[in-house]
């Protein structure tokens, strides 16, 4: 029984994390040479994966507090348009996948080389990939012992800070409808 719901968790996008940065590199560049996103999101590393789990999170309140709050009308139905899509995806890994990763497979295609080293960074929860011609490619490992692709967190990151701002004006702006809303009602 165990070994169908670990075999259903694979399945899902739920697989091990990479135990060496030599291994993360390895999945990183199967997902490229693959052109798969759902690959290239399981060997992000710990904390991209979270921001992108929490723009998700956040498109799908902000486009329940749209049609919770907001009147009927094209402010309405212009942010309704905009969460749309984050807000119905089935996971942040289709999210990514949809959004980002056509973009990004082919840029990142030059990375998968052969006859790369190592460099881990003190205190050992980074490393860099380096690459015959010089170049680098990073990776960290997460708080549960998991190392993955790193390259992208400013981007993350940077997603999820316009969520948040755009969750809070979205909270902001529902409020203001309520007010209307009880001032016309009296």
């Amino acid at each position: 029984m165990l070994a169908l719901v670990l075999c259903a968790a694979g399945a899902a996008g739920c697989t091990p994390k990479a135990k060496t940065p030599e291994e993360a590199y390895r999945r990183f560049c199967k997902a490229i040479t693959d052109g798969d996103g759902g690959q290239l999101f399981d060997a992000l590393d710990q904390s991209t994966r979270w921001a992108w789990m929490t723009v998700q999170k956040w498109h799908r309140e902000a486009y329940d507090i749209v049609i919770s709050n907001y009147p009927p009308g094209p402010e309405r139905e212009r942010e309704l348009r905009r969460f749309e899509h984050g807000a119905t995806a089935p996971s942040a890994r289709e999210l990514f996948k949809t959004d980002v990763a056509p973009k990004m497979l082919p840029l990142l295609a030059p990375l998968v080389v052969q006859n790369t080293t190592v460099e881990i960074e003190p205190p050992g929860d980074v490393a860099e990939i380096v690459l015959p011609a010089g170049g680098r490619v990073r990776f960290a490992r997460g708080s549960k012992g998991g190392w993955g692709f790193a390259g992208m967190a400013p981007d993350a990151e940077d997603r999820r800070n316009r969520a948040y701002h755009d969750l809070e004006q979205v909270r902001a702006n529902a409020a203001d409808y309520e007010r209307a809303a009880a001032r016309g009602a009296r």
